[in-house]
């Protein structure tokens, strides 16, 4: 029966590529058989082969879509001329704004590319701090307690901006989240990207930066460990959101085992870029405005729309309190909860505290908060002095206590260190830092900061 099996599954494994080169342009054949001499090569040979673990991070873009039609055409192809091929390691890493529908594109290509029941194959999905088998029933929204701590945190103490708020701070969240799935298991030989040499070289730029701003001493050379690098940037995401005490960075120690390398392959498959007939194959529908977007892998691509008409309407003050909502979003009167309102439901935190963050009322001893209870909550403002108090800590009632809390979405502890703002020197120059970037790593404005 297990002979049986084998061929069957043989055969089946051969359609798949039969059907993956017949979608494949000439140039795309072309740098296959390049791609595979490569990987042969980075392997130490035939006679290693089988042992090579590829590692790819699963975006839900068209880019990655094809590079991961390219490594399991690669992959088959070997499997054909060789007793054994490469392990493939497919791991979907998960943010806290990404789109449910999200895993469907990722279920649709693999499924597409026969990945579920072959044991060279290995799913995986990182989320919430979680490394799991990937299951695209996990696709519902759940609160990220420290993600949203973060991102709140960092909107009332450094920069409310959207591309602030969704900027730099999300390659961290990436980087912590790949991290993880690097944890307690052997790592792979090589991680596989097809990111243009530029854009890999700012990334790395940017990192050495934060790292050392946050007062890591440990050398970033241009071939790190990208183990360890991912490890090191997941530090900095967790210093990214403390607001008291003096956390420091830990010291870096080089990994036991053989570090992962990087095997980037953008000179190969320039094709990445374009359409073709494996978009089609792939299952793969998104808007081309999606696919261009930054980030638009892992991030639902409203969600820095959403922030940015509401920030907009948060700052032009209007004359009378009018209610303010994300863009698309219905009337409370219909109980249907739009797929445009999906960047709060996964955060946890609902739209009133979301733009409580965007006035920073409690920010410098509190100097926009009487701004703040004026547009958005007038019935306060007699209370105003007794605001100033909780958050300086003294005696008040328990009921304003209350109401800070439940109107930011913050811990008291949090909201007092914000409005004195008492922060490690080195923490306030991460978050700085950190702020001065939008999701392209680009620098942003410093007279646009709030």
């Amino acid at each position: 029966m297990s002979n049986i099996h084998d061929q069957a599954m043989h055969y089946i494994y051969q359609q798949v590529l039969e059907r993956l080169l017949g979608h494949m342009s000439q140039p795309q054949r072309a740098s296959l058989q390049l791609l595979i001499q490569r990987l042969l090569l980075v392997a130490g040979g035939p006679e290693y082969i089988g042992t090579f673990k590829l590692l790819v991070v699963q975006g839900a873009d068209h880019r990655s879509a094809r590079l991961l039609a390219i490594l399991r055409a690669a992959q088959l192809s070997i499997a054909l001329r060789a007793p054994v091929t490469f392990q493939l390691q497919v791991r979907v890493v998960g943010l806290p704004a990404a789109s449910s529908a999200l895993l469907e594109h990722h279920e649709r290509s693999f499924d597409a590319l026969f990945l579920h029941d072959d044991p060279r194959v290995h799913l995986q999905m990182v989320k919430a701090g979680v490394v799991e088998t990937f299951n695209r029933q996990h696709s519902a929204a759940e609160p990220w307690a420290l993600a949203r701590d973060a991102l709140l945190l960092f909107g009332h103490l450094v920069d409310a901006r959207p591309e602030a708020l969704l900027g730099s701070r999300m390659h961290l969240e990436l980087a912590a989240a790949a991290g993880l799935a690097c944890e307690g298991q052997p790592c792979a030989d090589v991680l596989v990207t097809a990111m243009p040499v530029r854009q890999r070289r700012r990334y790395l730029a940017w990192a050495r930066r934060g790292l050392r701003l946050a007062g890591d001493t440990g050398l970033i050379t241009a071939q790190p460990c990208l183990a360890a690098l991912a490890e090191r940037l997941g530090q900095l995401h967790g210093l990214s959101g403390l607001p008291v005490g003096e956390p420091e960075m830990p010291s870096h120690e080089q990994p036991a085992q053989a570090p992962m390398r990087l095997l980037a392959i953008d000179d190969l498959l320039p094709q990445l870029l374009s359409e073709g007939e494996l978009d089609r194959m792939m299952g793969q529908h998104l808007e081309p405005a999606q696919d261009t977007t930054p980030l638009a892998a892992y991030l639902d691509p409203l969600a820095l729309a959403q922030l940015h008409d509401l920030h907009s309407r948060c700052l032009a003050q209007p004359p009378r309190r009018e209610a303010l909502r994300l863009v698309g979003q219905r009337a409370p009167g219909n109980q249907q909860v739009p797929q445009q309102a999906r960047f709060t439901q996964a955060y946890g935190v609902d739209q009133s505290q979301l733009i409580c963050m965007l006035y920073v009322p409690f920010a410098e001893r509190g100097r926009g908060l009487e701004r703040f209870l004026r547009c958005r909550h007038p019935d306060m403002l007699v209370a105003l002095p007794y605001l100033h108090r909780a958050l300086q800590g003294k005696p008040c009632p328990d009921a304003v206590k209350h109401w800070l809390v439940n109107t930011s979405g913050l811990a008291l502890g949090h909201l007092r260190a914000i409005y004195g703002g008492r922060l490690q020197h080195a923490t306030r120059s991460l978050l700085a830092g950190l702020a001065r970037r939008d999701v392209r790593l680009r620098l942003l404005a410093r007279e646009a900061a709030v």
